[in-house]
């Protein structure tokens, strides 16, 4: 086997899971989304423009003070998995396997920040967030952007900013909140809860972007406008839906925890069941991992589990992806079968210690 990110040793020496503690709200995502003036959008750039636009930013961004040690990624030098390794490190949307020769990446030392250069558009800021800190990390980006401003972004008295997503001008500005809501939906809560608080600006998917299937019982939610809108009006609305999730949640695990219902003996055997497949299986989807992972979650606030922290158990939601699993054993490729039991063997190890109380 080839050893994982020879190259590159910001990507896996960081996680922003280490000190997140967060049992619901798990983290939010922003991400600004810029172009530069006198050049097409990214999809019909020649190369040598692409190689002008990353000789224009690249050096802007390794220099930014707002950064700690930023260090520029050239596409074409990174391996496949490393890409993926972004994907899921900074929870994307947007895949970056087919990003190749003028295309780049800046990292910096706190695994929190991400830019992509001439991927989608020329430039998008991203922000990863564990802190509930919506309003700072915003700031944050704006003082990136400001900085790097004299770079002239293209822009529209009547559009605001242009973006090569016509449904994305304005702002520019997208951001998404990752709750973790079992509780909600194994009591069949959630759709009550969602019309109880909808609003029409923010839609609601699962982490592959399927409404239909909410991997690990993590609800995720982004605003649908950024053109019409404020920044401001955006973040308050993501915050406001996410607070009364939040607290619809805490409610149902409150009369879980005092209750001895129906819902109370099927959550506790779903609990039970979950434990016995982590600990216990010679091989596991990352799928079936997720789904088992955010049982034990809620077990643990529930006092049905203990011998673990909601930290830990996020750093190993997020880290049974196949990307963090292969950089966790240093290698850039292992069977699809192999990987199965890596996985169960990687959490066997992760959840000793850890015991079942109900």
């Amino acid at each position: 086997m080839s050893p994982f990110n020879p190259r590159h040793p910001l990507i896996c020496n960081e996680s922003p899971w280490k000190n997140n503690g967060n049992s619901i709200w798990l983290a939010s995502t922003l991400s600004l989304n810029r172009n530069f003036e006198k050049f097409n959008f990214p999809g019909r750039l020649p190369e040598e423009k692409r190689t002008q636009i990353l000789e224009l930013i690249g050096p802007k961004l390794q220099s930014c003070d707002q950064l700690k040690n930023p260090q520029l990624l050239q596409a074409q030098e990174m391996l496949p998995i490393e890409k993926e390794f972004l994907v899921e490190h900074f929870l994307s949307t947007q895949g970056f396997h087919h990003a190749s020769k003028g295309d780049a990446f800046v990292l910096d030392e706190t695994a929190e920040f991400l830019a992509t250069i001439n991927l989608r558009d020329h430039l998008t800021l991203q922000w990863i967030d564990v802190r509930e800190e919506l309003e700072a990390t915003w700031e944050k980006l704006i003082k990136i952007e400001i900085q790097l401003q004299s770079a002239n972004y293209a822009f529209n008295l009547k559009f605001g900013f242009l973006t090569a997503d016509p449904t994305m001008c304005g702002t520019g500005l997208i951001a998404f909140i990752f709750l973790h809501l079992p509780a909600l939906i194994y009591t069949d809560s959630l759709t009550e809860a969602v019309g109880k608080n909808k609003d029409d600006t923010v839609e609601l998917t699962g982490l592959q972007g399927d409404p239909t299937e909410l991997v690990g019982d993590i609800v995720v939610f982004h605003n649908l406008y950024t053109l019409g809108v404020t920044e401001e009006s955006i973040l308050t609305s993501m915050r406001t839906l996410a607070t009364k999730l939040v607290s619809e949640e805490k409610i149902v695990r409150n009369r879980l925890l005092h209750d001895q219902t129906n819902d109370v003996i099927e959550i506790k055997d779903k609990v039970s069941r979950a434990f016995g497949l982590l600990l216990h299986s010679y091989q596991i989807e990352a799928v079936e991992a997720l789904k088992s992972l955010s049982l034990l979650k809620l077990g643990l606030d529930l006092k049905w589990i203990q011998g673990t922290t909601q930290q830990a158990l996020n750093e190993l939601l997020f880290n049974s992806r196949r990307a963090h699993l292969l950089c966790h054993y240093r290698e850039d490729r292992i069977s699809q079968d192999e990987l199965l039991h890596r996985r169960a063997e990687y959490i066997h190890q992760a959840l000793k210690g850890i015991e079942l109380l109900v």
